[in-house]
Formats: C-alpha cells, sequence, structure tokens
C-alpha cells in the first residue's frame, strides 16, 4: 500500500506530519482524505478564477466525455447528496454549462449534457488544471486501488452491478 501513496504524489517523510510508514486501512484514509484536501486547495485559484466550484467542476469533468451521464450517476459519482445536485443542475443551467434532457426510454429519468459552453470552460480549466499538476505524479496505482475498492462487496456500486 505505500507504493500506491508514493505514486499518488504523497512523500511520507516530507509534507504529512508524523506518519513514516503505513500502519493500515487507516491510515491509507487519513492520507488519502489529506491528498484530496490539498488538491483541492492548490485548484481552488483556477476554479474561482472561472467562479467555479469544486463540486461544479466535478460534475463538469464527469461530463466532458460527451456522453452525458444521469442524475443518478452524477450524484454518485461527485459525492453529492441528490438534493443538492439537482440545485448545482440548476444553476449550471442557468449559466449555460449544461442542459437537461429526459431519457429516450425511460422520460422519469433526467440525463445531463454540457453545452458548447460548458465544454469550453471544461478545456480551459482542464489545460490550466494540468499545468499546475505537472510536479504531481499519478501513477496507475491510485487508479488500481479505486477499482478494486469499487468492487468489494461491499461498495454500493458493486452491489448494484451484481443485481
Amino acid at each position: 500500500m505505500t507504493l500506491i501513496v508514493l505514486e499518488a504524489g504523497l512523500d511520507l517523510k516530507h509534507g504529512l506530519g508524523n506518519i513514516p510508514t503505513m500502519r493500515g486501512p487507516t491510515d491509507l484514509l487519513y492520507l488519502l482524505t489529506r491528498a484530496e484536501r490539498l488538491l483541492a486547495r492548490r485548484l481552488s485559484a483556477i476554479l474561482d478564477a472561472e467562479d467555479c466550484s469544486l463540486d461544479a467542476w466535478r460534475v463538469i469533468a464527469l461530463l466532458a466525455d460527451g456522453k452525458g451521464r444521469f442524475m443518478t450517476e452524477l450524484s454518485e459519482r461527485a459525492f453529492l447528496p441528490p438534493g443538492s445536485l439537482t440545485r448545482l443542475a440548476d444553476h449550471l443551467v442557468e449559466d449555460n454549462l449544461v442542459y437537461r434532457r429526459g431519457d429516450d426510454l425511460d422520460r422519469r429519468r433526467i440525463k445531463v449534457h454540457l453545452t458548447a459552453r460548458g465544454r469550453r470552460l471544461f478545456q480551459r480549466v482542464d489545460e490550466r488544471i494540468r499545468a499546475e499538476l505537472t510536479d504531481v505524479p499519478l501513477g496507475d496505482s491510485l487508479g488500481a486501488l479505486v477499482e478494486a475498492l469499487e468492487c468489494s462487496p461491499g461498495h454500493t456500486l458493486a452491489a448494484r452491478q451484481s443485481r
């Protein structure tokens, strides 16, 4: 597990206090939380300049593949409760960054897509974020960790996919 944390750009000897080695899952949870907060702090100046919140950025980044996503999937993947996502989506619609459409097969399900303005915002901010994070070594092991955790029996996504 130490390899995963080091590849994620976390140096256990520099900048994370007195945690010289990984003692178990609790340390991993702490390190991942700390990494997320440090990353959010670094991105805040870029996002603030675009009048974009971190939650809005998560949603925009999820929609950047051009496929659109259902509100339920966005809620889970953006780490937002459904009501909060609805309010955020309302705001993004007002700013002409996203639009909503009913699903062709089930009109009760709402799919969200980026507008052209939303795509331009994503491209501009993504470019600035990539430039800001050139010093952060992002290894494949972190992605493998996330995938392993998502596939674990107790994870809600894994439980839903097995039904």
